[in-house]
């Protein structure tokens, strides 16, 4: 949801030789794609954790303050205003917000009503706030309409969709006055609200389910397209451009790969039992924590 690639448009920065063999194509696009990927499974992990712990105490001590740190780096992140800054703290406060703000809203009826397990069909059972969030998806289409029609819009969805109804918004303003922190939190949002509504339809066996010949069919559509957005990730030369593109491309590559996959018993889905996989994890954090620091210094943007 973000610019376009535009290989080679624009000159490295001055950083030495190191960071300009890291201005090149596949490098940044692969940075970007890891950096934005390995958030899912840690921001499971925690969200897993942040439940766990909400069996011994109140829930909101748990969940409030996650959101509370998540929304001191927004202001933070806005106020600053920089590319670089704006795009990683964005992307990791959207996330943060949604585990903690958002996933508690979902749950708090289930909790305080004591909400049992409800039975879609006969063998399928799923607790209160996965029907609560399905449910949400219409908010999610309908508030997603202000940026759909937004005639300033740079992601590359929007402006496909305005292109194909011929809708002719007008001419965009100059970009140079873009918040990137506010710009990454909306998309990382949203992104994240769609998705996992789009994935609980899918495995809902109301409406597709993992077994059906639909959902075969839906889950290897949605592989091969979020394959061919890696294709596109990969020309990329900006690496902040390029996460904020990594955004959508892994919310897509996630459904099949995160969710779908080990649902066939492909592999096992290790960042939801964290506590028993600690190495695993850890090395996960490390990983993230490097490559937020080489997409970091990485060359940006230039600014005027």
């Amino acid at each position: 949801m973000n610019d376009p690639p535009r290989p080679g448009h624009e000159p490295p920065q001055a950083g030495g030789w190191f960071a300009t063999r890291l201005h090149r194509p596949p490098l940044v696009g692969l940075a970007a794609l890891f950096a934005v990927f390995l958030a899912l499974p840690l921001t499971h992990a925690l969200s897993m954790v942040a439940r766990e712990t909400a069996r011994t105490t109140a829930p909101a001590l748990v969940y409030l303050p996650i959101g509370i740190v998540a929304l001191g780096l927004l202001v933070h992140g806005i106020r600053r205003n920089t590319e670089v800054a704006g795009t990683l703290i964005g992307f990791a406060s959207g996330l943060l917000l949604w585990t903690g703000w958002a996933a508690y809203a979902f749950r708090f009826n289930e909790w305080s009503l004591g909400l049992p397990m409800q039975a879609l069909t006969a063998g399928a059972r799923w607790p209160a706030n996965l029907l609560f969030i399905q449910g949400s998806v219409g908010i999610c289409l309908v508030t997603l309409l202000f940026f759909a029609l937004n005639r300033d819009t740079r992601c590359n969805a929007f402006l496909w969709l305005q292109r194909r109804l011929r809708l002719g918004l007008g001419a965009q303003a100059p970009g140079q006055g873009r918040n990137f922190c506010r710009i990454t939190f909306a998309e990382t949002v949203y992104v994240t609200w769609f998705c996992y509504g789009a994935s609980l339809f899918l495995a809902d066996p109301r409406f597709i389910g993992y077994h059906s010949p639909a959902g075969y069919a839906v889950t290897g559509g949605l592989a091969a397209w979020g394959l061919y957005l890696v294709w596109r990730l990969l020309k990329f030369t900006r690496v902040m451009a390029g996460i904020r593109y990594a955004i959508p491309t892994k919310a897509i590559l996630w459904i099949p790969f995160g969710e779908v996959f080990p649902k066939y018993g492909w592999y096992e889905e290790v960042w939801l039992r964290p506590w028993d996989y600690p190495g695993t994890m850890l090395a996960l954090l490390l990983a993230l924590a490097a490559l937020f620091l080489a997409a970091a210094v990485m060359p940006q943007r230039r600014t005027h």
